[in-house]
């Protein structure tokens, strides 16, 4: 169904005049009159009684009028929309992070979003950096808050904080009671790591972390999440790095110790470098004016 056909009806249903309505449309009456007839024709009944000088609505015509309107309504809401979406102003964004991001970062990019863009709809499920950067590569996220290095030629990464980073400890463990520990202190541990759903360093982030500071570490990864990592070292099964925004005091059986070393959990946002999603550019605003300075 032609839209310039439905516009025609509706513009000679309110003037209830072929002239005016053509006037309206910048149209002269002949063409005008066509549109009708075709519409009528699709239709299959007369939508307009003709005099010479009125114009009224068939039964016909009176109960298609407002769905005829509301088609239209319905065009221009789309047409809107789809410029708008194109613009970022509006759409969809899927957006990973891990959990030491829930605290600083997440909220406030939330409120900042919705606050500058409040029709781009935000998506954000916790995941940890493994599943986020499969996502990525999958075209399941838009982007993602993760611990970094990422290394993936499609991807690319922007710094946006550094969380101090403590070392977990079985609480019955020889150095469990200093007040400062150094990663070489650790260079004989076997490192839990996370697998999906866990937000503990992945083995990654913890293989470069600990060569940085000339340790080869020996890691075993764990699934779960970063409560079952934690869990394993109250076990006695081995270390691991926990950001100080998850450390929980009350944890039975654990010890954490800060280092002296500066180690930081290395949190940004992530994204394909051939990314196409235009509210992306909002999203990646709000993270940069949230970043550390």
């Amino acid at each position: 169904m032609d839209q310039r056909h439905l516009q025609a009806f509706v513009t000679v249903a309110h003037e209830r005049h072929f002239g005016r309505a053509a006037e309206r449309l910048h149209l002269t009456a002949p063409p005008l009159g066509r549109m009708i007839r075709a519409l009528e024709d699709e239709i299959g009944t007369p939508l307009l009684t003709r005099t010479t000088r009125r114009v009224d609505l068939t039964p016909a015509g009176a109960a298609f009028l407002p769905e005829a309107q509301a088609i239209l309504t319905h065009l221009d809401v789309a047409a809107s929309l789809a410029r708008r979406t194109a613009a970022g102003e509006a759409g969809q964004l899927r957006l990973g992070y891990v959990g030491a991001a829930q605290t600083r970062l997440v909220p406030r990019l939330w409120r900042r979003l919705h606050g500058s863009h409040p029709d781009v709809q935000l998506h954000a499920t916790e995941l940890c950096t493994p599943d986020q950067r499969q996502a990525l590569l999958a075209g399941e996220l838009d982007a993602g808050l993760m611990a970094l290095p990422v290394w993936h030629d499609e991807l690319c990464a922007q710094l946006l904080t550094r969380i101090p980073l403590l070392a977990a400890l079985p609480a019955d463990h020889a150095l469990a009671g200093r007040a400062h520990l150094r990663l070489r202190d650790l260079a004989g541990e076997e490192w839990l790591t996370c697998t999906p759903n866990a937000t503990t360093l992945p083995p990654e982030q913890v293989q470069a972390l600990c060569q940085a500071f000339g340790v080869v570490p020996r890691t075993r990864a764990v699934g779960g999440t970063e409560s079952a990592v934690v869990g394993r070292v109250a076990a006695g099964l081995g270390v691991t790095l926990v950001p100080q925004t998850l450390v929980n005091p009350q944890q039975d059986g654990v010890s954490f110790v800060p280092l002296l070393d500066e180690v930081t959990l290395d949190v940004g946002v992530v994204t394909r470098r051939d990314a196409s999603n235009p509210a992306l550019a909002p999203l990646l605003a709000h993270l940069a004016a949230l970043a550390d300075p």
